[in-house]
């Protein structure tokens, strides 16, 4: 077991400076904080765990049995690294996935999804109907803290593909897949039966889907709202659209 006293210990420097993106980059590394993102994580997956020495006695059996060793971090030290006010007292680090080839019958791409939170809940959503392809079209990272955070263990499972406007196209286009844009425009999502492979677009929070993949569409799918609300958060809409397409 190592121990961590020193708030100058380089690791810790380099835990830090991962809630910046461009760190994040140039170490192609992510921080994952909390005990349920860290130990339900795959077998290999993380690099290094992270235990708060005034945590020792409740997490270091199971980190033992899963990981074989973790890094003891006096208390001190480890609130320099938490990224929440209501850490959990462990976090890890692990490798940032390359992105993999696009797949999937049903694949998300996202246009211009800003907000970290938003972008982890559509990433949770999507592991939890099988959408296993995130094509992020100039979107926020998913592997800020905040985002990983909202994922709830589902930055495991999907394939995230950050790419241009350009670069989305591309793949929807050499994959054969028809898109279907998410908008309030468009007619019942439960009157569309896919018969192909489907690309569901889901907008930015403010603006919607661009007029470049909604002029482009195949389809334009909307959520019947019968209720008083004027719309639905695009996270929201995101966890409806999957449920629907991806029924059998």
């Amino acid at each position: 077991m190592k121990y961590i006293a020193s708030p100058d210990n380089a690791k810790i420097k380099l835990i830090r400076s991962l809630g910046n993106k461009k760190a994040r980059r140039e170490n192609n590394l992510f921080l994952l904080e909390g005990e349920r993102l860290v130990f339900s994580a795959p077998a290999g997956f993380l690099k290094e765990v992270f235990i708060d020495a005034g945590k020792e006695e409740e997490y270091a059996s199971k980190a033992s049995a899963l990981f074989g060793e973790y890094t003891l971090v006096k208390s001190e030290v480890f609130d320099k690294i938490k990224d929440t006010e209501t850490a959990q007292g462990i976090a890890a680090i692990a490798a940032i996935p390359a992105p993999r080839p696009v797949s999937g019958d049903v694949i998300c791409v996202l246009d211009g999804i800003s907000d970290p939170g938003n972008l982890g809940t559509i990433i949770r959503s999507a592991a939890a109907f099988g959408i296993y392809d995130v094509v992020a079209a100039d979107s926020a990272d998913a592997f800020s803290p905040k985002a990983v955070r909202a994922t709830m263990g589902g930055v495991y499972f999907v394939n995230f593909v950050p790419v241009s406007y350009a670069g989305a196209r591309e793949i929807i286009v050499s994959g054969g897949y028809r898109t279907a844009v998410m908008d309030m425009g468009g007619r019942d999502i439960y009157s569309f039966a896919p018969d192909s492979r489907i690309a569901v677009v889901i907008g930015n929070e403010a603006h919607g889907v661009s007029d470049g993949f909604t002029d482009t569409a195949d389809e334009v799918l909307s959520i019947p709202m019968p209720g008083k609300a004027e719309s639905l958060n695009a996270a929201v809409s995101a966890a409806i659209a999957f449920s629907w397409l991806t029924h059998k």
